[in-house]
């Protein structure tokens, strides 16, 4: 029997193996075509900028709150409510969760309102208005309870 030469791999020294943790894919539509890492400083930054991103875009989809805790606030159609202060602003981790606002007003009641603007329920939506500068508040509250002549 005669033996043939099977061709054989030539051996490539571990210094100049072209390695990488990146495909070599062509990138996706709308994608950025990544660099392979030949340093470990580099492939630490890349790690870094793409857990930033990643943690940008959880931020982005957070809630968009109208109270916080101390705001004085009142409520167009309940004028014998009188002033309510924000007691408690509560949020939820789990996503598409409630918020909600404890407001204690001068009637003694403590009452709970939804507080995410993107919701269609918001208090602000039912008439919770917020006072920016609170002593105007207290006099314009002052002058319909004492002022009546």
């Amino acid at each position: 029997m005669a033996k043939t030469k099977s061709p054989r791999k030539k051996s490539v020294p571990p210094s100049s193996r072209h390695e990488s943790t990146v495909e070599d894919k062509p990138p996706e539509r709308g994608g950025v075509a990544l660099v392979p890492a030949t340093n470990s400083n580099v492939a630490l930054t890349i790690k870094h900028f793409q857990h930033r991103r990643e943690r940008s875009l959880a931020v982005s989809e957070g809630k968009r709150l109208y109270l916080r805790v101390g705001d004085e606030v009142n409520h167009l159609r309940y004028e014998e409510w009188g002033l309510g202060v924000v007691m408690e602003v509560m949020t939820s981790s789990v996503p598409g969760g409630t918020c909600l606002a404890r407001v204690r007003f001068q009637d003694g009641q403590l009452r709970c309102f939804n507080n995410d603007l993107d919701n269609e329920a918001c208090c602000y939506y039912f008439g919770v208005r917020r006072f920016w500068n609170p002593t105007h508040g207290v006099d314009a509250i002052r002058s319909k309870l004492f002022m009546r002549g």
